[in-house]
């Protein structure tokens, strides 16, 4: 049986497939974006308890996209890139770094309300992601600072699926270039966590991005 976040997932990408079959008055672009991210870990023990004691770390992403428009306003995505994670702690005198690196695609569907050159929109993606780097820096001032290569470690999860909640605006410069901003929420649906059955760790974060749309098809 599938998980939940998997069923939403899969549905998700019958809705947006459905939604990019439709060619009647729609418009389709290559998009281009950069963001800059706040992530850290939902970490929660085995009894239950949420750990506060984890700190976000600033991180970037970068992806290249398809958009395709309906003239309702309603809008399929897809995106594919890289992206970084990881947070940080203090325990006692020793502070903890965690920097991960993922490739990852998304897929998703929103809606645009246009207003002439300004178009206000909402959108929902679901993405998988494939790590490609882990590593622990470990600082004590007591003894001799450490950096490991966790990825081979079995402590941590290679894969990371979710989704993206990403309120934005969208700026007609012309007819064939918008500019974009939105911010955006990631809510990991996967336990990072490995090394034990008892305490799960999730990736979650905030992300402001800028973009750049290039307008290849309208279709009247």
């Amino acid at each position: 049986m599938l998980k939940p976040g998997k069923l939403f997932l899969s549905a998700l990408i019958v809705t947006s497939l459905i939604i990019c079959s439709n060619n009647a008055q729609a418009q389709t672009g290559i998009t281009i974006d950069a963001s800059q991210q706040i992530t850290t870990f939902d970490f929660v023990d085995s009894n239950g308890t949420t750990d506060d004691t984890y700190l976000p770390i600033y991180s970037g992403a970068y992806n290249v996209g398809y958009t395709h428009f309906l003239d309702l306003g309603i809008y399929f995505t897809a995106k594919a890139g890289m992206r970084n994670a990881g947070a940080t702690m203090a325990y006692d005198a020793t502070n903890l770094r965690w920097d991960f690196q993922y490739g990852q695609g998304s897929l998703g569907v929103g809606y645009a309300h246009k207003m002439g050159r300004i178009s206000p929109y909402l959108g929902i993606s679901g993405y998988y992601a494939k790590l490609l780097k882990a590593n622990q820096q470990i600082n004590d001032p007591m003894r001799e600072n450490k950096d490991y290569d966790i990825i081979d470690s079995g402590l941590i999860s290679d894969n990371d699926f979710g989704l993206y909640i990403t309120p934005g605006v969208r700026i007609a410069a012309s007819e064939f270039i918008s500019v974009y901003t939105e911010f955006g929420y990631l809510m990991g649906m996967q336990n990072i966590e490995t090394g034990t059955s008892d305490q799960e760790a999730y990736n979650t974060g905030y992300a402001l991005t800028l973009g750049l749309s290039f307008t290849i098809k309208n279709v009247e």
